[in-house]
């Protein structure tokens, strides 16, 4: 999968939440810190747009998935195409509207904000759900992209990782690592034929590449 996004700007206003760390040190940092500023990627972000493609090859043949991201806070919007059809999510931070055309069925809901107390300080970082700027889908590669602290925590984290090197994505600096491996849960006879090249904006900490 691959995906593209233009240069987002880092300014602070009040409807965002300011990143612990705004940039990270010269010099290639750890896998750890890389982690930790790419989990606070959302909040170095106030307007995005974002297009990703997935790719999937089976005996039936090559498909492809597109899924496009524009964020305007409070605004966002998520289409995603597959085939001839699509799906559209949108919010205005207060109702959440969708759309298939599939089905052309349409609906609208408020957002409901997580229960109080998952962002706890005693919880690990697997499970907490921290402050975010406003409502994403709750599954798909947009909201990965956007907030990829959980994939890295309970995802690439179970890997075995290389050393963090780096390069560029679509013109910009850009940090990587490699993931072997990587299982949410332990397999008998696990091996490191299936891996993950992760790619990371070095500015804003969005991932890139997967």
């Amino acid at each position: 999968m691959s995906s593209s996004s233009s240069p987002a700007p880092l300014t602070t206003t009040k409807a965002t939440l300011v990143a612990s760390t705004s940039a990270l040190p010269s010099g290639i940092p750890s896998v750890a810190q890389l982690f930790a500023f790419a989990a606070e990627s959302e909040r170095r972000v106030q307007t995005l747009r974002l297009r990703a493609e997935e790719r999937s090859v089976t005996a039936a043949g090559e498909s492809v998935t597109q899924t496009e991201l524009l964020v305007d806070r409070p605004h966002v919007r998520v289409t995603t195409i597959h085939g001839g059809s699509y799906d559209v999510w949108a919010t205005d931070g207060s109702l959440i509207e969708q759309y298939s055309a599939a089905s052309n069925t349409f609906t609208r809901r408020p957002h409901r904000a997580a229960p109080a107390g998952l962002d706890g300080e005693g919880l690990p970082s697997t499970v907490a759900v921290g402050a975010t700027l406003g409502p994403l889908p709750l599954k798909g590669w947009a909201t990965t992209l956007l907030r990829p602290g959980h994939f890295c925590s309970n995802v690439l984290s179970s890997a075995v990782l290389g050393a963090v090197h780096e390069t560029t994505h679509l013109g910009r600096a850009a940090l990587a690592v490699d993931a072997a491996a990587p299982r949410t849960i332990d397999r008998t006879g696990d091996h490191a034929a299936f891996r993950y090249e992760v790619t990371f904006d070095r500015q804003t900490g969005l991932l890139g590449n997967i």
